[in-house]
Order: C-alpha cells, then structure tokens, then sequence
C-alpha cells in the first residue's frame, strides 16, 4: 500500500497505510466497522472508506 502514495516517504503515509492495514486486517476477522471506529477514534464514515481503499489496494497488486 505503502509504495502507491503519492509521497511515501513521508510520515503521513505511513501512518495512513498502516491505519487502512489495520482496519482491513480486524475487518477479514468479522469485526464491524463501527467497533472498528469506536476503537481507533475516529469517524465511521473515514473508517469505512479506508477500508474500501485498503481493499482496492490490494485487488490491484
């Protein structure tokens, strides 16, 4: 995910990419986004599409 950022070298994107990791991973064991969003603090709606773009992400590699 890391190496598709426009500026990988930056902290930022670092932090992003392992954020949408980290949804995508607690997201494949049946988690529900909303839990997911309450546990991370932050928007469901930001939450949700992380995880789409994690998805996608990964559909393209």
């Amino acid at each position: 995910m890391l190496s598709r950022q426009k500026r990988p070298d930056n902290d930022r994107a670092r932090q992003v990419c392992q954020t949408r990791a980290t949804i995508l991973d607690r997201r494949e064991l049946g988690e529900s986004l909303m839990v997911i969003a309450a546990d991370l603090e932050m928007p469901y709606e930001t939450v949700k599409t992380y995880a789409k773009l994690a998805r996608r992400s990964l559909k393209s590699l």
